[in-house]
């Protein structure tokens, strides 16, 4: 890598937001719990890295609003973003 190499990029929270709204799996209720859970990261865009971390915490966490599918298919939309 040189001095000329591009930043990594970034999705954006309007792409992100536009994407959530294509996965027709997700509830009102789960799309706002997803959106808050990328909250942060979302703050300045997030990138591919920080969406893998954030798509394994969603998978690790049993208890919460998504069940496996649905976060697959939250994984998916979004990494074609990249």
């Amino acid at each position: 890598m040189g001095f000329f190499s591009s930043p990594p990029k970034k999705i954006k929270r309007d792409d992100f937001n536009k994407s959530l709204k294509e996965i027709k799996e997700l509830s009102d209720k789960e799309r706002s719990y997803v959106e808050g859970v990328f909250q942060k990261p979302l703050k300045d865009g997030i990138s591919k890295a920080e969406l893998k971390s954030e798509i394994k915490g969603l998978e690790r966490n049993t208890g919460d609003q998504l069940d496996s599918i649905e976060v697959k298919r939250l994984k998916e939309k979004l990494e074609k973003k990249f």
